[in-house]
């Protein structure tokens, strides 16, 4: 009977074993499927349709845009692999910033301040637009394309805020 039960214990561990990996690796599969699935409803929602920030247009202390000064609007038009602007130069207020993206590449459109990105829109397919209102502050800001390596390629621009 030992003999028996002897080759039986190591080959329980190495079952027992397996089965915590494979648990293991179905709960990460399971994490990382459903923020796949939720990027691409997101993506194929947003694309070539307008889109506004999350954040209601407000100023760091809380007032509301109206208070905070002008508001404007700025065409950004992206290609591949530039972004340009109407004004690189703008003052403290709200505004509407209407992407057009020219390139052949799917793009989308980041507003940065001090490394934290405060506004974005989905990817815009080729030939398209999108509409994005930021509430934006005095300072400086990186307006940029985050899809890939598309701002490593020059697709950036600095804004100054006054």
């Amino acid at each position: 009977m030992s003999h028996l039960s002897e080759p039986t214990a190591p080959v329980a561990r190495r079952v027992a074993h397996g089965v915590a990996v494979l648990a293991i690796g179905v709960a990460f599969l399971s994490a990382c499927g459903g923020d796949s699935a939720a990027t691409q409803a997101d993506s194929a929602a947003g694309a070539g349709t307008s889109s506004e920030s999350s954040a209601a247009p407000t100023t760091a202390d809380g007032s509301s845009s109206a208070e905070s000064g002008t508001t404007g609007s700025i065409t950004a038009t992206e290609e591949d692999f530039s972004i340009s602007l109407d004004e690189n130069s703008l003052s403290a207020g709200t505004y509407e910033i209407e992407v057009v993206n020219n390139g052949n590449s799917t793009h989308d459109f980041v507003v940065e301040r001090d490394g934290k990105d405060v506004g974005g829109t989905n990817e815009i397919q080729p030939g398209k637009s999108a509409t994005l209102t930021v509430t934006l502050e005095p300072g400086d800001y990186v307006f940029y394309c985050s899809i890939g390596a598309h701002r490593s390629m020059g697709m950036e621009t600095d804004v100054s805020v006054s």
